[in-house]
This record gives structure tokens, C-alpha cells and sequence, in this order.
């Protein structure tokens, strides 16, 4: 009887895990597809490309770095926490790396916004002679956010990646070693800073200075639309289309906002809180649950990088340009 029930325990375990795993893999094929598609869309659009093109391109990149290198180094350590069977030199010189496209990822959305934040807030007259200062330091800036994610979020690991057990044993286990308690903290909070709470604030802040602009912006209209009388009659057609045109696109940009930032904010937060959690509870990761919760977390983190280029490519109306294009183009070839 014990052994039946043992083993149909674990046969159960083991069901619900290809069931996790099943879901992840869904999610993660889901992204890898979009994120594919943005790049394949945006390098066609050769020499029309945006800054907002460009960083969204960096953006793809980044989640598809995430679902493609750390998902899957992820994935094993949620199913094999200590059974490592990459070896000793994806342990030591690839588990690390991965953390770089998490700091690009979340920073390219930071560059978006802000992108999207001086095309709308500020006045047209005062951007007009930064155009090409902000075209030119495009890659500039993609190649900062590049090195500065790896200084901060990968390099520290270099030093404390340990490959075997921390006490002997088969040399199977894969993590970091810290060789202090407060170093891990100090890791972890830093990871929680710049990449939650600096960059969901500045988020925050250029949604809601977009939405004050647009509210301002579509009042404006209204009340020029219903004050228009006398001798502005005969231009009231003419404005009157203007004016459709503007409110149509304040309300199709309030549309893109919101769940840019309703869909980081809810995604990475899990992320957040198990950092803070590890870095003054280390035993969670003892813990028996802690594989569920590391579950619940991998799911958030890759329906980001997965819902990224759904929300990001409708901010580009280049890229809606191009992805009508592709579309064509490969309706005629079936053709």
C-alpha cells in the first residue's frame, strides 16, 4: 500500500509538472513568434526605421533572449534544482549571462516611453532641432542600455557562480555562492531597483504626463468644436476634420498606454517580490513550495517578454506600415 501510494504520488507530481512545464512552453512559443516577427518586420523597413522602431527592434531581442536562453536555463533549475546537467562551463560562463536581456528588456520599455512621452508632451517647436540629435544617438544609447545591463545585472554573478554543492558531494548543483549574506542583499536589492522600481516610476510618470497632454489637448478641440460661430464658419469644415483626426489619435493613444503599463507593472511584479523575499529570507529557496512559487514567477516574467511585441508594435505606425506590407507580400506568394 505504501508503495502503490507513493508511486501514484508521485506519478501525479510528475503529470502536473509536464502540465507546468506544457504552459510555459505555450506562452514561451507564443513570444519567440512575435518577438521573430517584430524583428523580421522592422529590419524590412531599412532606412524608414524610428528611434521608436530601432528600440523596439533591441526590444525583441532582449525577450527573445529571455525566452529562448533564460527561460530554458530557468526551466531546468525548476525541474532539476539539483541535478545541473549543462556541465561545469555553462554553469560557470552561460547561467549569468542571461540576466543581461532582463535589465535590456525592462529599459528599452523605460526608452519607449519616454520616446513616446517627447513626441506627445512636448511641443513640436521645441523637438524640431533634436530630431536628428536623437536619431543620430540612437544605437548609442541601445548599446549603453546593453552594457549597463550586463555591469549590473550579469557581471556581479561572474564572481559568485559556483558549480557542485556547497558542502560536497556530486557536482551537480548550479548557483551563486555569496560570501556574505549582505552581498546577496545588496544584489538582489539593486536588481529590484533598477529593474523594477526606477524604471516602473519613470513609466508611471510619462503615462501619466501623456495622459494629462492628451485630456488637455482633447478639451481643447472640444471646446474650439463648439465655440466655432460667425466668421469661423467658413472654416469649420476644414477644422472640424482636423480636429477628428487629433481626437481619434489622443483616444487611440490613451488605448496603447494603459496597458503598457497595467502589463509590466502586473508582470514583473512576482519577480520583485521574490527577490526582496530571497534577500531577507534565503531559506525560501528550501522551501516546498518555493518550486510552485519560482513557477508562478518564470509565467509572469515570459507572458511579458510574450506580450511585449503585441502592446510595442502598435505604438510604431511605421511598423503597422511594414506588418501590412509583409502581410501582402506573402499574400501574393501564396497567390
Amino acid at each position: 500500500m505504501n508503495n502503490t501510494s507513493s508511486e501514484f504520488i508521485t506519478s501525479k507530481l510528475s503529470r502536473f509538472s509536464i502540465i507546468k512545464l506544457s504552459v510555459e512552453v505555450f506562452i514561451a512559443l507564443f513570444g519567440i513568434f512575435g518577438n521573430v516577427l517584430v524583428a523580421v518586420v522592422v529590419k524590412g523597413l531599412g532606412k524608414k526605421k524610428t528611434a521608436t522602431d530601432f528600440y523596439l527592434l533591441n526590444l525583441a531581442i532582449a525577450d527573445l533572449g529571455i525566452l529562448l536562453i533564460s527561460f530554458p536555463l530557468v526551466a531546468i533549475k525548476e525541474n532539476a534544482p539539483t541535478n545541473w546537467p549543462l556541465g561545469e562551463f555553462a554553469c560557470l560562463y552561460s547561467s549569468p549571462l542571461p540576466e543581461i536581456f532582463h535589465g535590456t528588456s525592462v529599459w528599452f520599455i523605460v526608452v519607449i516611453a519616454i520616446v513616446r512621452y517627447r513626441k506627445i508632451v512636448i511641443p513640436r517647436k521645441a523637438i524640431k532641432n533634436r530630431n536628428k540629435f536623437s536619431l543620430k544617438y540612437t544605437k548609442t544609447i541601445a548599446g549603453c542600455i546593453w552594457v549597463t545591463s550586463f555591469l549590473v545585472f550579469s557581471l556581479p554573478l561572474y564572481f559568485v557562480v559556483s558549480f557542485g554543492l556547497p558542502h560536497g558531494g556530486a557536482a551537480k548543483w548550479c548557483g551563486p555562492i555569496w560570501p556574505s549574506l549582505f552581498f546577496a542583499q545588496l544584489y538582489l536589492c539593486l536588481m529590484t531597483t533598477f529593474g523594477y522600481i526606477i524604471p516602473l516610476g519613470v513609466i508611471c510618470w510619462t503615462y501619466l504626463a501623456i495622459s494629462r497632454a492628451i485630456n488637455h489637448s482633447s478639451n481643447f478641440l472640444y471646446a474650439m468644436k463648439r465655440g466655432q460661430n460667425g466668421a469661423e464658419a467658413n472654416l469649420q469644415g476644414a477644422v472640424t476634420s482636423v480636429q477628428s483626426i487629433r481626437l481619434r489619435q489622443n483616444k487611440r493613444a490613451k488605448k496603447i498606454l494603459t496597458p503598457v503599463v497595467v502589463v509590466f507593472a502586473i508582470t514583473m511584479f512576482p519577480l520583485t517580490i521574490l527577490r526582496l523575499t530571497l534577500a531577507f529570507w534565503p531559506s525560501l529557496a528550501t522551501q516546498d513550495y518555493y518550486e510552485n512559487t519560482l513557477f508562478a514567477v518564470t509565467l509572469f516574467v515570459i507572458t511579458n517578454s510574450s506580450a511585449n511585441p503585441v502592446i510595442y508594435s502598435i505604438a510604431s505606425k511605421s511598423f503597422r506600415k511594414g506588418m501590412t506590407n509583409l502581410y501582402r507580400k506573402c499574400l501574393m506568394k501564396c497567390l
